[in-house]
This record gives structure tokens, sequence and C-alpha cells, in this order.
């Protein structure tokens, strides 16, 4: 990505509501300090395992709230 696509980006984000600008600066924050979601937690572990040893699939809600808890939504 070129600076000049970056800046044509960021001019598009300002015509964006303030929560939708509030999301991209949260994102940035994280970025900036490095601590993005992108591990599945103990808890999301246990429950995968717990999930495969029943041969449970989650519904899908379940997946969608996880795509998009990853995606930065």
């Amino acid at each position: 990505m070129t600076k000049q696509q970056l800046k044509d980006i960021l001019d598009r984000v300002l015509a964006w509501s303030p929560e939708d600008q509030e999301r991209v600066v949260r994102f940035v924050r994280q970025v900036e300090e490095g601590s993005l979601p992108d591990d599945i937690t103990d808890e999301e572990w246990k429950l995968i395992e717990e999930r495969i040893a029943r041969r449970d699939i989650a519904s899908g809600e379940e997946a969608k709230r996880l795509f998009d808890k990853y995606r930065g939504a």
C-alpha cells in the first residue's frame, strides 16, 4: 500500500459515522500497542476441546460472533 492509498482511505474514514471512526481509532491503537486480540483464550480452547469431544459444533450465530471478533468488527 502506498502513502497516497493510505491517505485516500483516511479521507474516506472522515465521512464515516463517529461510531465507525471510533472503531478505526481503537483498531489503530491496538496495532500500535501490539495488542490485537489474535490469540484464542484459554476459555475458548477449553470450549473447543469440549465440543470436539462431544462432536458438537457452533451454531451459525456463534460462528458469526467469533468471525466478527477476529475481523475487528
